[in-house]
């Protein structure tokens, strides 16, 4: 009976340690966690379009696919700064986002004065102009992070806030671009 009742104690203590032991074990941080599952959704949505153009060539244009794959960049430099524990380089993403945002914005511009260039008439001359001043902005926006790397971080903030505004006001302009006219007020004006 002792035997019995001895193996039943060590048994409990077994059992009680384990939750200690998982306390002490290294538990990954959320922000890995989050930059991870960010990397993992970027990688899917690229394949997401990779197969749609393998199923139907060219129904995703080259130039979204290229922002897909910007995404992943973006996601995995934040992953690896996550791992490394670097708070203070999340203004490389930063940089590194609007890089991406000039690479498109400029690939939007040349892919439209391009097929104008073999059909005239595709684009409009003022949506042209309009890629044209997107893909400056976006340059401009992008060098002016550049001059702030070494800027205190209420100054590089607030860059990035404008760079959200900028992609705000540049999702509205093309909602409102899907957006037909009917010829008449919407009944919430």
């Amino acid at each position: 009976m002792s035997n019995e009742l001895g193996f039943v104690v060590v048994w409990l203590l077994g059992q009680i340690a384990q939750p200690t032991a998982l306390k002490n074990a290294p538990v990954e941080s959320i922000n890995l966690r989050y930059a991870r599952a960010q990397l993992q959704l970027a990688e899917t949505n690229l394949k997401r379009v990779e197969q749609s153009n393998k199923r139907v060539e060219r129904s995703v244009p080259s130039s979204i696919v290229a922002e897909y794959q910007y995404d992943v960049e973006v996601a995995k430099t934040r992953l690896q700064q996550a791992t490394a524990h670097a708070a203070t380089s999340d203004f490389l993403v930063w940089l590194q986002r609007a890089e991406a945002e000039r690479k498109s914005a400029e690939t939007t511009w040349k892919n439209a004065t391009a097929v104008n260039g073999r059909t005239a008439g595709t684009f409009d001359p003022l949506d042209i102009e309009r890629y044209r001043l997107w893909a400056e902005v976006a340059r401009l926006q992008l060098e002016r992070g550049q001059s702030l790397a070494n800027s205190s971080r209420e100054v590089q903030l607030q860059w990035e806030l404008e760079v959200l505004n900028n992609q705000v006001q540049r999702l509205q302009e093309e909602s409102r671009q899907q957006t037909p006219w009917a010829g008449y007020f919407p009944y919430w004006w």
